[in-house]
């Protein structure tokens, strides 16, 4: 009967050993706190960052992080008083979006390599991931700038990496 019990509580222990994931909800939590602060200092101007970043643990593939921001703050349709943008606004809110863009995403990068080092239980051959979506109003000139920018990369591979230009080598891009 001991044999039996301890055979029982030995099987218990493995399964739940197989069934704990190797990142849980709190230690996703810091990483994203730490996304949320670069990402609400990137730019001078407050309230651009529209939904907080979530992260989330897909086991064998990898840690997943997203968030959605505004690159420049602009009034939506009946917005005290605003019925339509002036072709100056056009063209100023557009002109600021592509200066702010390349600041976007580098301080992605950043993110991806400081969470490899935060995310210490994620196993070297898996991916950390960041997809920002950019918001935008329908009025405004959106050719060629991406609604989605989604960032990966191998965490051995950032790691190892100690200068920019090799993280940023590091790193695959996709823009959508």
């Amino acid at each position: 009967m001991k044999y039996l019990l301890a055979l029982l509580l030995a099987a218990t222990l493995l399964v739940a050993a197989v069934t704990e994931p190797i990142l849980n909800r709190a230690m996703l939590i810091p990483v994203e706190k730490r996304i949320d602060q670069r990402l609400e200092t990137l730019y001078d101007e407050p309230f651009l960052l529209l939904g907080m970043a979530r992260g989330l643990y897909l086991d064998k593939f990898g840690a997943v992080f997203s968030a959605e921001l505004q690159l420049v703050s602009t009034p939506g349709l009946g917005t005290f008083g605003f019925t339509a943008p002036t072709k100056e606004m056009l063209v100023s809110v557009r002109n600021k979006k592509l200066e702010r863009l390349p600041i976007l995403k580098e301080a992605m990068r950043a993110q991806l390599a400081s969470a490899a080092v935060a995310l210490e239980r994620l196993p070297v051959d898996e991916k950390v991931v960041l997809g920002i979506s950019i918001f935008r109003r329908s009025w405004e000139d959106s050719t060629g700038l991406p609604a989605q920018i989604v960032m990966q990369a191998i965490r051995k591979d950032l790691l190892a990496a100690k200068t920019a230009p090799a993280i940023e080598a590091a790193i695959r891009v996709q823009e959508f």
